[in-house]
């Protein structure tokens, strides 16, 4: 994963993006340091999905402009662009009867994957199944899946294209608590390792603590707070995005807290 010695992977600059007359997101600025895992937070319907995809260079901003290693992400070409940008998204299409291994390798398509995989795509995909405990799920057919298991595989594909940013919509989705745990500590872990970035969409309050250095809190489409999870996440925060009374909790002797919903009188 190659990534600038120095500045931001990912920066917005004052981005806005509408479908037809209807603005889905508002003047929203902020910038990502390479190694940074990053919570993106917000009620359903405050346009989160719609931000990846922008970031991604799907959409195209109405005004604003959004940089990847300090280019504009509509100046790479597709295929450079999926060198520089994975992407996890909430609800895939794949119902070709591929096994777990052919749709992993995938992922290895922008790196110039021919009908014979080099030893470096071999070694991508084989690190990929290993880092989310799918390796025995290898020559199954990926509609034989579970949905748990459907969700560790698309991720998988995503890691194996080695890409220093990740964006990843809802990746605990279908998850149980230990799967969810075991995927947030292997991005957490890229991150640390690779200095790779992820943006990645969490509803979990405390995964979101647990897991992620900053947070961009969305409201509406428009930016609510960006920052350091310990100062932007808190019970005022959550009570104007969510509505919800929360109150924060430390555990005795660490630097760890958690949420938990005010009980009514």
């Amino acid at each position: 994963m190659n990534v600038m010695a120095n500045g931001p992977i990912l920066e917005t600059q004052d981005v806005s993006f509408a479908y037809g007359r209807a603005l889905v997101l508002r003047s929203i600025s902020f910038a990502i340091q390479p190694g940074e895992f990053v919570a993106l937070m917000g009620p359903n319907g405050s346009g989160k999905t719609t931000l990846l995809k922008t970031l991604l260079g799907i959409l195209r901003p109405l005004k604003g402009e959004v940089l990847i290693d300090g280019r504009p992400v509509d100046s790479y070409a597709p295929k450079q662009r999926a060198r520089l940008i994975g992407y996890a998204t909430q609800e895939p299409a794949f119902n070709f009867p591929l096994t777990v291994a052919e749709l992993v390798s995938l992922g290895r398509y922008p790196h110039g994957m021919r009908l014979k995989p080099a030893l470096q795509d071999e070694a991508a995909v084989e690190e990929a199944l290993r880092l989310t405990e799918s390796t025995s799920l290898g020559d199954r057919k990926f509609t034989t899946l579970s949905g748990g298991e459907r969700q560790k595989v698309l991720i998988a594909r995503v890691l194996a294209q080695t890409t220093h940013l990740l964006l990843m919509d809802e990746p605990t989705s279908h998850l149980d608590l230990y799967f969810q745990l075991q995927v947030l500590e292997t991005l957490k872990r890229i991150c640390r390792e690779k200095m790779a970035s992820i943006v990645a969409v969490l509803h979990d309050l405390n995964l979101v603590s647990l897991f992620a250095d900053k947070a961009l809190l969305l409201k509406e489409g428009e930016p609510v707070a960006f920052g350091k999870v310990a100062e932007v996440v808190n019970e005022q925060s959550i009570k104007a995005i969510f509505g919800v009374d929360v109150t924060v909790k430390s555990e005795t002797g660490t630097n760890h807290y958690f949420f938990q919903r005010r009980t009514l009188p």
